[in-house]
């Protein structure tokens, strides 16, 4: 058998005729492009594995080689340590991959009274380059899902969710004059978190980024690319998100980190994003409650007064979807609530169940330990009636050795996040931590 790497005969008659404009013995010759496979762009769904913009830029940054899945994203769940990550995003700054989340184009000039029709709150005072966190339920009043609705112009709107809705927009877009478009693929997003964001921006030359008003946007040049900064964020902290063309965000990611670097700036994964998420006490869609379309059991589905303790619904506003049932259902105490809980025990801890009086009385949905704390919490779906116990506890799992124990840990109701630094309103951004 001969080698491939073996080069051919110079007596081969066919081997001479086929390139004789390519000299075998010259490392120099011009590259044939006729000997490499077409690069035709591919659609997503092709795709067995599916990688976010800045998936190569994030990956070369990556010590643990730790991946999770996140909306069918391959993403990572932690770069270095999340210990290290963590102290970054509370201490300097921490620069996440936040692609994975869904975008939305919403325009025509029946956008606004299409999306006063479809989500709780009073759009009346949304400005163009500002945001407005929206909930949108059916028509028995149970969430359906919640996201980030940016105006971005008279017209126009950009909704940010955590999972796919278009089927549902379209549907509910009947009779409308407007048009609903899927941009996820066509928009990549940076977040940009903790006390020293806005000196990382204003390091990469983002002029003026400490006046930007918190849930507004605009736009802006990073490395002479365009992007829109919105000062946004769930940590709970001082934070902004980048949104920027998916070829100019690889580029936009390191020289953040080659201008911020020296600042403390440090990549993160999901795990931190998932972390400050929790020490915030904000519901994730498909994590911490379930479409009302996607809970097959009646008693999963939830409301807005069940997730949230200002559940962001205005009944001023004219007819939208859900009205007359919420207009009921908030005269009615709820029957579950999604509440924060702290954990005692000095160690991290695998849980699930909630009791109170020695019985089960709820799910904790979301687990983690909390530095802020130096406690275990969680979002846990709770029976309302039993929010008052006096003996309310988990039951965890804690390893020892290759053995399981079963122990209880005592458990409270969060009055208020783990994490809710004044930065996160303060008006002008601060440059310093």
């Amino acid at each position: 058998m001969i080698p491939d790497t073996l080069l051919p005969s110079p007596q081969d008659e066919e081997v001479e005729n086929l390139h004789p404009e390519i000299d075998p013995l010259d490392e120099r010759a011009a590259v044939d492009p006729a000997l490499f496979e077409d690069m035709r762009a591919e659609p997503v769904f092709a795709r067995a594995v599916l990688t976010s913009p800045l998936h190569l830029a994030v990956a070369a940054e990556s010590r643990t080689n730790n991946w999770t899945v996140w909306n069918g994203f391959t993403t990572p769940a932690t770069l270095t340590d999340l210990g290290d990550e963590y102290r970054a995003l509370r201490g300097a700054a921490a620069l996440m991959d936040i692609s994975p989340l869904v975008k939305y184009r919403i325009a025509g000039r029946d956008a606004r009274p299409f999306l006063d029709r479809l989500v709780t709150r009073d759009l009346g005072a949304l400005e163009v380059d500002r945001a407005l966190h929206v909930v949108f339920c059916e028509g028995n009043g149970f969430v359906l899902g919640d996201g980030l609705l940016f105006r971005l112009d008279d017209d126009e709107y950009r909704l940010v969710t955590e999972e796919t809705h278009l089927a549902w927009l379209l549907d509910s877009a009947v009779g409308f004059r407007v048009r609903i478009e899927d941009v996820s693929a066509t928009l990549a997003v940076l977040s940009l978190q903790g006390p020293l964001a806005a000196l990382c921006l204003a390091e990469a030359g983002v002029a003026n980024i400490a006046e930007l008003l918190p849930f507004a946007a605009r736009w802006t040049e990073i490395a002479g690319m365009p992007a829109y900064v919105s000062r946004t964020g769930a940590s709970g902290d001082l934070g902004y998100e980048i949104w920027i063309d998916p070829d100019d965000a690889p580029h936009a990611w390191r020289f953040l980190l080659e201008k911020s670097g020296p600042y403390g700036l440090t990549p993160a994964g999901f795990d931190l994003r998932e972390l400050a998420r929790l020490e915030t006490g904000f519901p994730r869609a498909g994590k911490d409650y379930l479409s009302a379309f996607a809970a097959i059991d009646a008693a999963d589905a939830r409301t807005p007064f069940d997730l949230w303790v200002e559940p962001l619904v205005d009944f001023g506003k004219p007819l939208f979807n859900g009205r007359e049932a919420l207009r009921r259902l908030v005269l009615v105490e709820p029957r579950r609530r999604v509440v924060p809980l702290v954990v005692d025990g000095l160690e991290p801890a695998r849980f699930a169940a909630v009791h109170a009086n020695g019985r089960l009385a709820g799910t904790a949905t979301s687990i983690g330990f909390s530095p802020a704390l130096a406690a275990n919490i969680a979002l846990a779906t709770v029976d309302a009636a039993a929010l008052a116990a006096s003996d309310l506890a988990v039951r965890a799992e804690r390893r020892e050795g290759v053995s399981v124990r079963e122990i209880v840990l005592p458990a409270r109701v969060l009055t208020e996040p783990a994490w809710n630094n004044p930065r996160r309103l303060a008006i002008p951004a601060p440059l310093k931590a």
